[in-house]
Formats: structure tokens, C-alpha cells, sequence
């Protein structure tokens, strides 16, 4: 089992993702970018969406990307236990978002299949 937010956790989830009928035909016409960091582990992973094809891998802190997501690895694990949904650790200040904020709501259904699909690749903290 992998560790999580690991380089093999982040690769099982791409993985995960590309499997998912779901992910793939709603991403079809869709191009974006999610940076992702832990702050206190000094991690970043960035997704990358290009219609329908997805990667998952390790970025330098700061990456450029279209959204980002910072937090500490305890909110990411809350996130990923399911203790609070993505949208509800943002809204808390358990993450910080960046990115524009009415594109992320217009496109709340794929971010929100990204945290399902974290939750569920198997994992260890």
C-alpha cells in the first residue's frame, strides 16, 4: 500500500483516473491544471488534464498551473479520510485555493471526482 501523497500514492491515482469511464468522458473537452502542495512536507504534485488524458506527478513548490490547492499534510489527510470534503476544507481554510474561483464552481463535478477517486486509491498515512 502506498504511502499517501507519495510518488506511487499520486501514479495509483492517475492510474485510477484514466480507468474511471466517468473521468475520461468528462474530461474529454477539458484542459487544465491543479497544483497541489503540502506545505509542511515541502511536496507539490501537479494534474494535469489535457482532454481526456490526465497526469499525476511530482512538481516543483510553486509550479505554475491554472489552480492550486496548499495545505498542510493533516488537512490533506482529513480530506482524503473523508473527515471534510474538499469544497468544505477550502471554504474552513484548511486549504488554500488559488485559480478562478467562478471556472473551479463551473467545474465543481471534476474536482470533486479527483477527491473521490484520492479517497478511494488505497493508501497509508
Amino acid at each position: 500500500m502506498a504511502k499517501y501523497m507519495s510518488d506511487e500514492y499520486v501514479a495509483q491515482v492517475q492510474a485510477a483516473l484514466m480507468a474511471d469511464p466517468k473521468w475520461v468522458e468528462s474530461t474529454k473537452s477539458f484542459k487544465s491544471s491543479i497544483a497541489m502542495s503540502v506545505t509542511d512536507l515541502g511536496q507539490s504534485y501537479l494534474l494535469a488534464v489535457d482532454n481526456g488524458t490526465t497526469t499525476f506527478q511530482k512538481a516543483a513548490p510553486g509550479a505554475s498551473a491554472e489552480f492550486s490547492l496548499d495545505g498542510t499534510y493533516d488537512s490533506w489527510c482529513k480530506v482524503a479520510k473523508g473527515e471534510v470534503d474538499l469544497q468544505a476544507a477550502v471554504l474552513k481554510g484548511q486549504l488554500r485555493f488559488k485559480g478562478s474561483l467562478p471556472k473551479a464552481l463551473m467545474n465543481r463535478d471534476k474536482l470533486t471526482r479527483i477527491a473521490e477517486i484520492m479517497k478511494d486509491v488505497p493508501k497509508e498515512f
